[in-house]
């Protein structure tokens, strides 16, 4: 076993919150109709509805009069009309209207409730969560256009790095998803192997994938690959052989201090060019995330009850590890000031 340098156990530190700047999914586009909806994000509540010209909006879910909650409310001349007063607020937070001010009264400046930028793109409402305005573009959910999807939502008690650091774990679906994952089956067939998979930073985040380049400067050609992007994307790219390419994409929106939702598209085949990508909402449980999901929240469990003191790490997590650090430089805005100094490539030699 090789032992681990200065900088991937530095990257061990536990991340204590989540990163706000950035775009984050708050809900599948077909959950959002004609009725205002309620999503938790970064630990706020938020309420999303749509305007009179359909476009969408996020605000806080809580009136500036008497604190009642807007989701209870609903759509009225393309505002959002609180249940309590009938108070309507527009996308932009602004209060537009207040009922039971008479002839010639105004409406009192500051009457308005937070906004959040909000847009819409792939399947997704997006929410910018800072407190400035979004200072970065939306990343493209790579090779979306060429799939159809079936896309989903499960709610997890563990904390959304720790469900980042699951999906970038190379080992552990042999262990983790017996009879429902293809590495558990390769393993069946063929035992257990050694192999060098690469870790490369990015610009916003790492990918892992094998087999390695010949060197810092090649192009990645992988047949498996495990990219994360800030500030909570972790996509998954294999091949099905004869069936082609296939990719599976999570977004893990933290929605407390223990808590993530795991938003997450699968391709279910490509797209047809002249009408484009499909999306089908699925309730249905995924069995793999379903067994991940009783790993990681036993594990947060003893996390909350223990911290990570008694974690122990070997080279093969140097993946999760780094996830981590990069995840911590993000959440105390350092990211982009001191990614230059970490080490941008790095082959690593597993059993897998």
């Amino acid at each position: 076993m090789t032992a681990l340098d200065n900088e991937t156990r530095e990257s061990a530190r536990a991340a204590t919150d989540a990163p706000t700047e950035g775009w984050y999914a708050a809900l599948a586009s077909s959950r959002l109709t004609h009725a205002p909806a309620a999503v938790r994000v970064l630990d706020q509540s938020l309420v999303l509805f749509r305007d009179q010209d359909g476009r969408p909006h996020a605000v806080r879910d809580r009136c500036i009069h008497r604190g009642a909650r807007l989701r209870l409310g609903e759509v009225t001349e393309g505002a959002l009309a609180c249940r309590y007063h009938g108070w309507r607020f527009a996308g932009d937070g602004r209060c537009v209207h207040i009922p039971s001010l008479t002839a010639g009264e105004a409406i009192p400046e500051g009457s308005g409730v937070r906004a959040f930028p909000c847009l819409e793109s792939e399947g997704y409402v997006w929410a910018w969560m800072g407190d400035q305005l979004p200072g970065l573009a939306l990343e493209p959910i790579e090779a979306f256009d060429q799939f159809d999807w079936v896309q989903g939502a499960l709610e997890l008690k563990c904390t959304a790095l720790l469900a980042i650091e699951n999906n970038l774990d190379w080992c552990h679906p042999v262990f983790a998803h017996p009879k429902t994952h293809g590495m558990y089956f390769i393993n069946q067939a063929m035992g257990f192997q050694e192999q060098t998979i690469e870790v490369r930073l990015s610009g916003r985040g790492i990918c892992v994938f094998a087999p390695p380049t010949a060197d810092a400067d090649a192009p990645p050609d992988p047949t498996v690959s495990l990219t994360f992007a800030l500030p909570d994307r972790v996509t998954v790219a294999f091949s099905l052989g004869s069936q082609g390419p296939a990719r599976i994409v999570m977004h893990l929106v933290p929605t407390g201090a223990a808590t993530c939702r795991q938003e997450w598209l699968a391709s279910t085949g490509p797209a047809d060019p002249a009408r484009g990508p499909r999306i089908v909402w699925t309730d249905e449980t995924n069995p793999i995330f379903e067994q991940d999901r009783q790993l990681l929240e036993s594990i947060q469990e003893a996390r909350t009850r223990e911290g990570r003191g008694s974690e122990w790490s070997v080279e093969a997590d140097v993946p999760t590890l780094l996830a981590r650090r990069v995840y911590g430089l993000a959440c105390a805005g350092r990211w982009e000031q001191e990614r230059r100094d970490l080490v941008h490539r790095r082959l690593i030699r597993v059993r897998t």
